[in-house]
């Protein structure tokens, strides 16, 4: 085939990685750029995804996107176009192309399965300070979701144009469609026969306006800065969109099990003695929690990786103090390095020249942040990225121990003194690049640094294996999934931010990013304590929870509000405890399949048009459904839920068994001991009954399997263990085990089930083993009680799956006691052991 300008171009089939299309005239105008020459370039991946890029030049993003080009592009030419398929679709769709018009190559359908689902039209009259934009059309679309972060609803509104710029906002206002604290420039259009997704990667000042009309959507892209780069993920499903997204930027990284338990945090617990007494407080009120937070007040004047002498005079005496109750502590580790002689993060990276540079290169960027005067190190330059993990070794950081993780905040980046709060545009980072370039992956970059220092100080004693990292960040970009978690930043102790966190949460979880939550109680102002535990409520089931407060509020630990009070908040982080086996699973299936641990209920249900503008209620994993309280119960003690679904598949109180029909609203009454939370029928929860003080001391204990049956009495889940806090599970130690309950028989075997973004598993070459077994095993939704409950004879080798201590009695039929009342099975002490193969039969 040829070029637009008749230059004979190659004519095999199919093509390496890559296709380049030259532009008629080479020429067009953009705003304040009087000529730019560009290239279409168009590459193929896995999954029918497509990339179209105007190559010229201008920057481009770095390691956001680790997905490569797989070179299996079909090239159909004629005199008008050129219609390029993707050789690979792994069978998620039958295939996807896209067809870009002659002479320009600025027009781009991409089309699935024949159909056109996205089309693209580059912009050539931008506003003089543009450098990119295009018009994204998305066809049949009905709502469109993503571009986080934002305080606004969860689908996106005609006629409002979106910012994505990291900001530190002081006390962000809700509805305000500017951007806070991280970006990720992706969007989901969804409708009930399509779901597709998009992402523009350009890390610089970039605006979004949304246009709504009968037959679609349209995205009106701007930027200020860089490459006009854009991904199109054929879907066709929710599900199948978020995965590829997660293909693209990265599966997320599987926590360690302490960082899904409860978070103590304030700004700031003044000492040793006032950290150790909350510590304390903890034990005495039978409130379960695991990490203890220091904000920059725990510093040497504002120095981080250092300690005050004076309130906290012995720190690794502290931390050990923290660990022999199984629980973890984290400092605050924040961009702006002071300018002081002596301080040995600011004199190496003076030394070395690693801070970002001013905006002709003379010198260090200056400006203000909490220390005062200070500069900003250059993440974005590797050799700085090196340099900086080294600070988390334990000869470097004083008093640091290994439960001390890390939090960075202030990394939009904010300077207090600048523009917008935020860095000089103009200021330059490594290889001359500008800050406008890459301002908006400033934090993620520290994360990633963060991360590998984490990874390295556990490389020898007195580690014997390498940790999961543990790390907070406020700002993000596409990929931070992989290194850490994020929280929604400075919301204020009212109502309407208890509200608006969830679809903050929910516009982060279809973007790919899963380890996300918001300050309880509000971090400005003080909370009323019925919104206080409300929000306890709600929060104990989002992936990351956390009690935070600004250094002018009241104490707020859980325990100053009264002993009823006391016991609802106890009521609800324990319910955070017993559902944590079911948590941790859904980390793992994230890690695995590129899932999201929490989304919004369209989500699973993507047909239900009720569903698309829906925001008051979310999903945990595929199994829970959680609906906050959102209103004093002063106002209406009532809440409608509106449960989706098909006759065939009810909804039980997660509770008490009490069944719902679907696809109905029902209005349920609200007292203060709970909020509505549902077990879908069909599914299998595992949880952990026992009452403990954090995960650690909950590590021996037996599980129970929690059974919701659909109407022909089936049901199915699973349950994922390993050691919790190392990488070995890469290696092949863990277990992980599928249920599954059809024609009255409960059988627990191995998981296998696997789909086509399952991430592939390296030969094992170790194992994890333990006794660890079954309490209890609840059923809701049984018409009549069995006659007998049966656990069939096991058979096999017991030692070689490492078993200790055993009886035989488990290879022989056993008949097991069991209570059956309204509908609800309870079998006790099943004895059946989580890393056999067995078999219970209802009789």
């Amino acid at each position: 085939f040829f070029s637009a300008t008749g230059a004979p171009m190659r004519c095999s089939a199919f093509f390496a990685f890559c296709l380049f299309l030259g532009i008629c005239d080479g020429l067009w105008s953009s705003g304040n750029i009087e000529e730019r020459k560009q290239e279409a370039q168009v590459d193929a991946y896995d999954y029918g995804i497509l990339k179209y890029t105007l190559v010229d030049g201008a920057y481009k993003v770095k390691d956001a996107v680790v997905a490569k080009p797989h070179g299996e592009l079909s090239v159909n030419d004629s005199p008008s176009h050129m219609v390029l398929g993707n050789g690979q679709t792994n069978g998620v769709v039958a295939k996807s192309h896209a067809k870009i018009a002659k002479p320009t190559f600025t027009e781009v359908e991409m089309s699935v399965n024949d159909e056109v689902a996205m089309h693209i039209s580059v912009d050539d009259k931008l506003p003089e300070n543009a450098q990119v934009g295009a018009k994204i059309r998305f066809a049949g679309a009905k709502t469109i979701y993503g571009i986080p972060e934002r305080a606004v609803d969860l689908a996106l509104k005609s006629g409002h144009t979106y910012r994505l710029w990291n900001l530190d906002v002081f006390r962000y206002q809700l509805d305000d469609t500017k951007g806070i604290y991280g970006t990720i420039p992706f969007l989901m259009a969804h409708s009930a026969t399509r779901t597709i997704g998009m992402l523009w990667l350009n890390a610089g000042d970039t605006t979004v306006g949304i246009e709504k009309d009968e037959s679609g959507i349209t995205a009106k892209w701007q930027s200020l800065s860089g490459t006009l780069e854009v991904y199109f993920m054929p879907g066709p499903t929710p599900l199948d969109t978020l995965q590829q997204m997660s293909y693209l930027t990265g599966k997320p990284y599987l926590p360690p099990l302490f960082a899904m338990g409860y978070h103590q945090c304030r700004w700031n617990y003044r000492s040793e003695e006032d950290t150790l007494s909350v510590d304390e407080g903890f034990d005495t009120h039978d409130i379960p929690y695991d990490v203890i937070w220091l904000d920059i007040e725990h510093t040497d004047g504002k120095r981080y990786f250092t300690w005050d002498a004076h309130n906290f005079p012995t720190p690794e005496l502290m931390q050990e103090k923290i660990a022999a109750k199984g629980r973890k502590m984290v400092t605050i580790t924040d961009p702006h390095i002071k300018r002081a002689a002596g301080y040995h993060i600011f004199d190496e990276a003076s030394a070395n020249g690693y801070f970002v540079k001013k905006s002709d290169g003379s010198g260090d960027y200056e400006g203000h942040c909490w220390p005062g005067t200070s500069s900003w190190l250059d993440f974005t330059n590797p050799a700085v990225r090196d340099w900086y993990a080294t600070m988390f070794k334990y000869d470097k950081y004083k008093g640091s121990t290994p439960i001390l993780y890390t939090w960075i905040d202030m990394n939009e980046p904010s300077v207090f003194n600048s523009h917008e709060v935020t860095m000089d545009i103009e200021a330059q980072h490594h290889g001359g690049v500008r800050h406008k370039d890459v301002h908006n992956q400033y934090g993620f970059y520290q994360t990633m640094a963060t991360y590998a220092g984490q990874i390295l100080r556990s490389q020898g004693p007195p580690h014997d294996t390498t940790t999961r990292p543990f790390i907070l960040s406020r700002s993000f970009f596409a990929g931070t999934q992989r290194y850490g978690a994020i929280w929604t930043g400075d919301n204020e102790a009212k109502w309407s931010h208890l509200e608006k966190a969830t679809p903050m949460l929910l516009a982060m979880s279809l973007s790919a990013l899963t380890f996300v939550g918001a300050d309880v109680g509000g971090f400005f102002d003080n909370p009323e304590e019925e919104l206080l535990v409300r929000w306890y409520q709600a929060a104990a089931y989002t992936p990351f929870f956390r009690g935070h407060a600004h250094l002018e509020t009241k104490r707020r630990e859980p325990w100053l509000f009264g002993e009823e009070n006391t016991r609802l908040i106890r009521d609800a982080i324990r319910s955070r405890y017993r559902v944590l086996p079911y948590i941790y699973t859904n980390f793992y299936l994230a890690a695995k399949e590129g899932v999201s641990v929490i989304s919004p209920l369209f989500f699973w249900w993507p047909t239900d048009e009720k569903l698309f503008e829906l925001q008051d209620a979310f999903m945990l994993g595929d199994a829970m459904m959680v609906r906050p309280i959102f209103n004093r119960r002063s106002e209406s003690d009532s809440v409608d839920v509106y449960l989706p679904g098909s006759p065939s598949e009810p909804w039980y109180d997660f509770n008490d068994g009490t069944a719902y029909t679907a696809p109905a609203t029902h209005t349920i009454t609200c007292d203060m001991n709970k909020i509505p939370v549902f077990q879908k029928a069909g599914t299998i929860v595992p949880m952990r009954e026992r009452a403990r003080r954090s995960t650690t001391a909950m590590r021996n204990d037996p599980f129970t399997l929690q059974i919701a049956v659909d109407a022909q009495g089936r049901a199915s889940g699973s349950l994922y263990l390993d050691d919790t806090h190392s990488h070995k599970y890469e290696n092949g130690a863990y277990i992980h085990r599928q249920f599954t309950l059809q024609d009255g028989t409960l059988k627990a075997t191995k998981y296998t089930r696997t789909s086509a973004y399952t991430a592939t598993q390296a030969p094992a070459t170790e194992a994890f083993t333990t006794n660890l077994y079954f309490e209890r095993i609840r059923i809701y939704g049984l018409s009549k009680a069995p006659a007998a409950v049966f656990l069939e004879p096991l058979s096999g080798d017991f030692n070689a799956y490492g078993m200790q201590d055993v009886g035989a009695d488990i290879q022989t039929r056993q008949s097991l006691a069991f209570d059956f009342s309204n509908g609800m099975l309870t079998i006790r002490k099943p004895g059946a052991y989580l890393m056999l193969d067995w078999t219970i039969t209802l009789a």
